[in-house]
């Protein structure tokens, strides 16, 4: 029996085939607004749909070591290639993903969203604990952080602030990233903030730790299995937390 997420997602296709975007979380939305009613969250959510989507058909055609480019019908919805490591595996990193959103986040622009961007942008407020076995934490005697990515409105203000993981990175990776994200002082609650990832694949095992790792940070979470080739943000929300 169809459950009721692959019901929506069905809609969601359905919308899409008609002008209409359906939402990456299963929530159904509208898209195709007006351009003066989108808010920034609506961009972005586009941007990381189009995101998740470009980047599971470049996993699925275009890895160095197995490529699958001989469908001249296909939408290349992406030029980002997997490239293959010495041992001839296929590398799955942040670069591909952080590659992919731009791409996706220049259309958004090229259709008329009047933003700008910026990479490894500088943090306003200082940090330490940032080494490998650090805790990661805010300190006025530190020193200022990056962020992988940051959007500005038409007057150069921040209002979104991005960053970016693969393959369920260790806790600390994470922890540092949300502490920052987390900060007050990187802007007030109308700047956005987004903790995008991706994995290979999972298992329960998988869920477990990584809602243990971003329990504290679930509404900006969001994580895509390429083996899956689905969003698994909300799986790993409900899964429990491994002690």
């Amino acid at each position: 029996m169809m459950s009721f997420l692959a019901f929506l997602c069905g809609i969601c296709r359905i919308g899409e085939a008609i002008g209409e975007r359906g939402c990456a979380r299963h929530e159904i939305r509208v898209c195709c607004m007006d351009k003066t009613t989108r808010t920034t969250k609506d961009y972005i959510e586009d941007v990381v749909y189009k995101t998740f989507e470009a980047i599971q058909d470049a996993y699925n055609y275009q890895q160095e070591n197995a490529p699958k480019l001989d469908n001249p019908s296909r939408l290349k919805l992406s030029r980002i290639v997997f490239p293959k490591k010495r041992d001839e595996t296929t590398r799955i990193s942040e670069q591909e993903l952080r590659c992919v959103f731009v791409e996706q986040l220049n259309k958004k622009i090229a259709e008329g969203w009047d933003v700008y961007y910026s990479f490894e942008t500088p943090t306003q407020d200082a940090y330490s604990g940032f080494s490998k076995d650090g805790a990661p934490k805010q300190d006025d005697r530190g020193r200022s952080g990056e962020f992988d990515l940051v959007i500005f409105d038409n007057h150069l203000q921040r209002i979104a602030l991005i960053e970016f993981k693969a393959n369920n990175a260790s806790r600390n990776d994470h922890l540092k990233d949300f502490v920052k994200l987390n900060n007050a002082k990187e802007g007030d609650k109308s700047v956005l903030r987004y903790f995008i990832e991706i994995i290979k694949s999972f298992d329960n095992g998988t869920l477990m730790n990584l809602r243990g790792k971003t329990k504290e940070s679930e509404s900006m979470f969001r994580c895509w299995s390429l083996e899956k080739g689905k969003e698994i943000t909300e799986e790993i929300g409900m899964a429990p937390i491994k002690q």
